[in-house]
């Protein structure tokens, strides 16, 4: 069993790293139970986890569920049953240790999710509006091009990162994450592809993609014929943004982030990709 303190460095390490984690603490145990009040598991986005609660089974069952309360986002409160029933019993509201079943024990999962990334593939006249309107929702924000007079410190004063070099090259170099968004808006669809092949198989929760409906249909033609699983190529949004006739860049960037918070936050707002769909 590891000290408390080292977990808690384990924690700020983490934490100073900006690597995702969940926290599960043992709040209450019931008679018989195999953890006691206060033991600890700490469990990083794909990482090993940390502490233990209870015997081995519990621990592993406990790390199951906080690595999936991580994505889901919230604070949770979940009993477990040991002795032969171990498992997640569901939610359940506080409760002294004396009201649980014997060899239950109620763990508080904590996830520690990282902020919110916005990836700008492309720095043109959409990725400046872009950038802003995503800082001011939180999001924090890399844009990459391959030229250096688009992709500088002064058209992108409050990017977290600005990157110069080939598009296939810096994607390449970025951590995708289950809280990464990417939005391409490149000039040409032959920038385009290298990118989405790559995050083809990645965890992004949103991926979208500027362009004319016939940019938007030839980019998905020669991905399936890269060997891109339909799968993925159905789930990148584009035409991007919600459908509320944007024109200028500005508008076009606001409908852009409004389709990604619909997305984050599970809205029902209209997007273009589902008018080209239809078609």
């Amino acid at each position: 069993m590891l000290p408390a303190d080292d977990l808690t460095s384990h924690a700020l390490d983490l934490l100073e790293r900006r690597v995702p984690f969940c926290q599960a603490t043992v709040v209450a145990a019931g008679d018989a139970a195999s953890a006691d009040v206060g033991q600890k598991l700490i469990v990083p986005y794909a990482g090993a986890p940390m502490g233990v609660i209870g015997d081995d089974a519990l621990t592993q069952t406990v790390a199951a569920v906080a690595a999936e309360q991580l994505l889901a986002g919230d604070v949770r409160l979940v009993q477990f049953h040991t002795g032969g029933n171990d498992g997640a019993a569901g939610d359940r509201r506080a409760r002294r240790a004396g009201e649980l079943e014997a060899g239950a024990v109620e763990v508080a999962l904590e996830p520690m999710p990282p902020p919110d990334q916005l990836i700008i593939v492309g720095a043109g006249h959409i990725a400046q509006p872009l950038a802003r309107i995503a800082g001011v929702v939180g999001f924090e924000v890399t844009v990459i091009d391959d030229r250096e007079r688009f992709a500088n410190r002064e058209r992108f004063p409050d990017a977290a990162h600005v990157v110069v070099d080939a598009f296939d090259h810096a994607i390449a170099a970025q951590q995708i994450t289950p809280w990464t968004y990417l939005v391409l808006v490149t000039r040409g669809h032959e920038h385009d592809e290298p990118v989405l092949q790559h995050v083809a198989a990645s965890p992004a929760p949103y991926i979208g993609m500027i362009g004319s409906r016939r940019r938007v249909l030839l980019v998905f033609e020669r991905l399936r014929a890269r060997g891109v699983p339909d799968h993925f190529v159905e789930r990148i949004f584009a035409p991007i943004g919600l459908d509320i006739g944007a024109r200028t860049p500005e508008e076009i960037a606001l409908a852009i982030m409004a389709e990604i918070v619909n997305v984050k936050r599970g809205g029902k707002a209209s997007s273009l990709t589902h008018l080209l769909r239809r078609v």
